[in-house]
């Protein structure tokens, strides 16, 4: 006997082939490659990346494509209307529809379905006060139409931790319902590479977007100091432009001491290679709703050097890595130092932390019952 599955519509901005965007994109590829076998999943998305001005080659849209697994909608600019969101929903006729975002053209599908109790919202850390202080009164004021619209007691939630469902409660305390299911992550190592240290060299790698709140301009500030034979992979989607060409010019000082290699919008596929040469993983990160790139670096044993403004704390007690406060550059100084004058037993015990503490979470997991309660249950 066949059993009904439940149906979910996903409107997001960006799906794969895209990238650029980063987390907000993990979060949702994760989710579908896990359970495109138990949900009916449909997703409607937008034909190109972040920024991109051509739509992905070699992919049909404005139509649904029928994947491995799952159904996509790839519109092209300007189609995505409301009533041809209230039509995409008539259509599919969903069980659950699921907005992957807080902001963006989520209003549409907002507006079109608030009333039919069926709307889940994944704000993916856009309701930190970090986030809300880029472009503030744009997002403000967002928030404000919806609290005159009176839509906030028809709003169900998807939160992926206790301090998002504090940002949630903060503006939507009327709620309808919030639920919390963590972040899916990228699969993790099942061992350790074969990879060596010799004291006194360094291998750093920083994955993020080009925007202040990743802070490369930080990181570079930090190695200013650092001695020794270090080597930085910066793995960056393009964001803010003039927020690069600040940090090229603190690359182009530090190049006479440290070897430096951009890696600019690189295919998320081909990111794994260059954590796994890494020594350590850096992102100063100003916050993160879960930090999907920090988990991929700790998943393949990849020690990490973050903020502690995210949600992978008291690294160095679990000999994952470290995290310290931004208010303290020289703290970030004297990390990496330590990392470079690291031998090869000490460094592998940070592998087998970071490793374990990736393999720990994954372990860990009630995913399936978790997401159940978010969608099967949800009334």
């Amino acid at each position: 006997m066949n059993v009904k599955r439940t149906k979910l519509l996903i409107f997001c901005d960006w799906f794969a082939p895209a990238f650029k965007a980063g987390g907000p994109i993990r979060s949702i590829v994760n989710f579908v490659d896990r359970f495109k076998d138990h949900y009916d999943i449909h997703i409607f998305t937008s034909d190109r990346d972040i920024n991109d001005k051509k739509p992905f080659k070699h992919i049909e849209v404005d139509h649904w494509l029928e994947k491995e697994g799952y159904h996509i909608w790839y519109y092209s600019p300007g189609t995505m209307s409301y009533k041809k969101v209230k039509s995409v929903i008539a259509e599919i006729n969903p069980d659950k529809i699921y907005l992957n975002s807080m902001f963006s053209n989520m209003i549409k599908p907002m507006a079109a379905a608030y009333r039919s109790g069926r709307l889940i919202i994944a704000p993916r850390g856009m309701l930190k006060r970090s986030a809300l202080a880029v472009k503030p009164i744009k997002k403000f004021m967002y928030l404000r139409l919806i609290k005159l619209m009176g839509m906030a007691p028809y709003l169900s939630f998807h939160s992926t931790g206790e301090g998002e469902t504090k940002d949630i409660k903060r503006f939507f305390s009327k709620a309808r319902r919030i639920v919390l299911a963590p972040n899916l992550p990228v699969a993790v190592n099942k061992n350790l590479s074969t990879a060596e240290k010799a004291s006194g060299k360094l291998r750093i790698v920083f994955v993020g977007r080009l925007h202040p709140i990743k802070k490369l301009d930080f990181l570079l500030n930090a190695l200013t100091m650092a001695k020794g034979d270090i080597a930085l992979d910066i793995v960056a989607t393009r964001e803010d432009a003039e927020y690069w060409r600040k940090c090229k010019k603190q690359i182009g000082k530090l190049q006479f001491k440290i070897d430096i290699n951009n890696y600019i919008d690189l295919p998320h596929a081909k990111i794994k290679s260059l954590l796994e040469k890494a020594n350590l993983f850096v992102l100063p990160t100003e916050g993160e709703n879960f930090g999907h790139a920090i988990f991929e670096a700790l998943a393949v044993g990849c020690p990490v050097l973050i903020s502690d403004q995210t949600p992978w704390q008291n690294l160095q007690v679990k000999k994952a890595g470290i995290d310290l406060s931004l208010s303290d550059i020289s703290g970030f100084t004297k990390a990496i130092q330590s990392f470079v004058d690291m031998g090869d037993a000490e460094w592998q015990e940070y592998r087998k932390g970071a490793l374990a503490l990736a393999q720990d979470y994954e372990n860990n997991l009630e995913a399936l019952a978790q997401y159940n309660q978010l969608f099967e249950n949800a009334e």
